[in-house]
């Protein structure tokens, strides 16, 4: 990814692609994933103040950028935009592509998918879809030490993000909801069967990180097991591998928010 971002610094490349680690991809913050996974193939996303720094000196008006899919590809897109936001862009100004690595096969993961799409058709006209694989290549592997340097960088975060100028778009303080209130609103919108994507928006402004956002569903939004693969498939049909438990499961039960959250 660093070597993606430098080349568009340096030559003035039209496509940049945000390739992701696995924690990130699936919603998790830093630590909070298998030893291992921290920075692996991608980059650790984490919060705004992440991709702020990603995307410093990078006019993003000016590249085309391509996201990956799958469980957070909303939160993934919202990040963006508020980065896009703080450059002074308009929502119908951000150019890119999602890349849906693996088509959606879960009733949550189309509601995800719905949700995106339907706010991209009406929001984003230079915003497109595509099944496959995100083009480019991130890092091997992460550091020795990156992720405990991560893990502290976050608690930080975490404790100064009521503070203005490090969360809500770097707007009036009063404009976007606090860290709870987006939670709280992102909950209800689930629930309810609301678009989650402006709740999702609203989400990065204040500054809540990608677990805290992940975790926010999940609790909202119940236990989900995928449906096993029937042992009565006839001959030549496609096979098709049963899925794992999905990292955002469907609607049912009352959201609270997070241990910890302000």
């Amino acid at each position: 990814m660093k070597d993606t971002t430098d080349l568009s610094r340096t030559t003035g490349t039209a496509a940049l692609a945000l390739v992701c680690d696995a924690p990130t991809r699936a919603g998790f913050d830093p630590g909070e994933a298998a030893a291992g996974a921290f920075g692996r193939a991608g980059v650790s996303l984490a919060h705004l103040g992440d991709v702020r720094r990603l995307f410093d000196g990078v006019p993003l008006g000016r590249v085309r950028l391509a996201l990956p899919g799958g469980p957070t590809g909303m939160w993934l897109l919202a990040l963006c935009l508020v980065a896009a936001e703080e450059q002074g862009l308009a929502p119908d100004e951000l150019n890119g592509t999602t890349h849906e690595e693996r088509p959606a096969a879960t009733a949550l993961a189309l509601r995800l998918r719905g949700d995106l799409t339907a706010y991209a058709s009406a929001s984003l006209p230079l915003w497109s879809f595509r099944t496959g694989t995100l083009p480019g290549s991130g890092p091997s592997a992460a550091g020795e030490g990156e992720e405990c340097a991560a893990v502290a960088a976050l608690a930080r975060w975490r404790e100064t993000r009521e503070e203005s100028t490090d969360r809500q778009g770097l707007a009036d303080p009063y404009l976007w909801p606090s860290v709870r209130q987006s939670l709280e609103r992102l909950a209800d919108a689930a629930i309810e069967g609301d678009c989650l994507m402006e709740a999702t928006l609203d989400c990065v402004r204040a500054g809540v990180t990608t677990g805290e956002w992940a975790r926010t569903l999940r609790a909202a939004l119940g236990t989900y097991e995928a449906p096993a693969t029937s042992p009565r498939e006839t001959p030549g049909t496609p096979s098709r591998a049963p899925s794992a438990p999905h990292p955002f499961p469907p609607r049912g039960g009352r959201h609270r928010a997070p241990a910890g959250v302000r």
